[in-house]
């Protein structure tokens, strides 16, 4: 009887890790990452829909984010990507440092940086204009 309890435990645990995650790691920003004040935070991200599993294989979701461009926020939506390689993600942040009266907000864009060394990557490639390896040259699917 008790190896009967062990089993189905081991199969919930089994069942719940079971899906896999299309979305791009996230890493923290390195020491000494170039950050920018600006004058308010982001509104709240936008919700994104996305297609269950990624176009092509090695692709991953990268979730939109606001950008502070010219005095303003605008919206970048996210997307399926190729990650640079030996490169990884460090998402967009904001935060409050002292200084003067009410301290100064700072502002971090995602970044793709090397792994191996403090440097800024090459921005990942889109996957909507890759070829799928899982389809003909008419971008349909394999038959079984």
């Amino acid at each position: 009887m008790k190896s009967r309890g062990w089993r189905r435990a081991w199969l919930g645990v089994a069942l719940g890790c079971g899906s896999p995650s299309y979305d791009v790691p996230r890493y923290p920003h390195p020491e000494g990452a170039p950050a920018e004040p600006v004058s308010f935070p982001p509104p709240p991200a936008q919700i994104e829909q996305r297609e269950e599993k990624p176009p092509a294989r090695g692709c991953l979701w990268a979730d939109g984010q606001w950008v502070w461009a010219a005095q303003r926020w605008d919206w970048r939506p996210g997307g399926w990507v190729r990650p640079p390689e030996g490169c990884r993600y460090s998402p967009p942040t904001v935060q409050w440092a002292p200084g003067g009266e009410q301290g100064i907000l700072y502002y971090r864009p995602g970044r793709w940086y090397a792994v191996s060394e403090p440097k800024i990557c090459a921005d990942a490639v889109s996957c909507i204009s890759l070829p799928n390896p899982d389809s003909d040259s008419t971008g349909a699917p394999p038959r079984s």
